[in-house]
């Protein structure tokens, strides 16, 4: 269970890509006065079934706070209103989250113990690119004190066709009854783990997912059904575990 003494980012929108946990320490004396950086790192060409990618960051240094965002921008789609509606959300979600952190720490007045300011961290992962998908692993975490920080994730799938955000029950649409392969899986994985909390039936009407490889990974929080110590569960099912034989989840009518 949560330590009483934890606290979570009231708004915990993600861009991240690793997990980041552990105890903040060791933060050096920061300025005065918040400085805000844009900026864009230009990767080498890719394949042309792939959509470009930069990595944009904003950052902040206060003296209540330490705050870095990465965050993906898309370029080189056919359809420009497109491009400019995915990036508008990504770039959102990343300027929310830095202007929540910026808020809970001036209003939060943080002591911590080591009398090191907040630390607020975000970052992402692209796990698939191709075929006219983009999925994204977001990931923020928060250190506000206490014994150590929190993550989040957030698993972001985008049909580059229209920029549509996929549920996994839109990807899957060839077998609407996959739950009926992934619970019992899921559940008794769970099961065979130390320190299980006993209390999963399903993944739910709208699971967090993301796309890797030739399946997809469905993930939980932070002390969601397991204690902190194993991270985010995660759990892999290849499309043809999930889908009938000849199905395309990348093909649509």
């Amino acid at each position: 269970m949560k330590p009483s003494n934890m606290r979570v980012v009231v708004t915990l929108l993600t861009i991240a890509s690793l997990c980041m946990t552990g105890i903040a320490a060791g933060v050096p004396a920061l300025p005065t006065t918040a400085v805000v950086k844009e900026q864009t790192t230009r990767p080498a060409s890719q394949p042309t079934d792939k959509v470009r990618i930069t990595k944009h960051t904003i950052e902040k240094k206060l003296p209540e706070a330490a705050i870095k965002v990465d965050y993906p921008q898309v370029g080189g789609l056919k359809r420009k209103s497109v491009e400019r509606d995915i990036n508008l959300l990504l770039k959102k979600k990343a300027e929310t989250f830095v202007n929540n952190a910026v808020k809970e720490a001036k209003t939060s007045q943080p002591s911590t113990p080591s009398g090191n300011p907040y630390e607020y961290i975000g970052k992402y992962d692209v796990t698939y690119n191709q075929n006219g998908v983009l999925s994204i692993l977001e990931e923020t975490y928060a250190y506000t004190g206490g014994a150590h920080g929190m993550s989040y994730r957030e698993g972001l799938t985008f049909r580059l066709s229209d920029g549509k955000l996929l549920t996994l029950d839109e990807l899957l649409r060839a077998n609407p009854n996959y739950r009926t392969i992934v619970d019992p899986a899921i559940k008794g994985k769970l099961e065979q783990t130390e320190g299980y909390f006993s209390n999963f039936k399903t993944i739910g009407p709208n699971p967090s997912y993301y796309v890797k490889d030739k399946g997809v990974y469905i993930f939980f929080q932070l002390y969601e059904y397991l204690p902190y110590v194993f991270g985010f569960p995660e759990y892999y099912f290849p499309f043809t575990q999930l889908l009938p034989p000849g199905a395309n989840p990348f093909e649509w009518s």
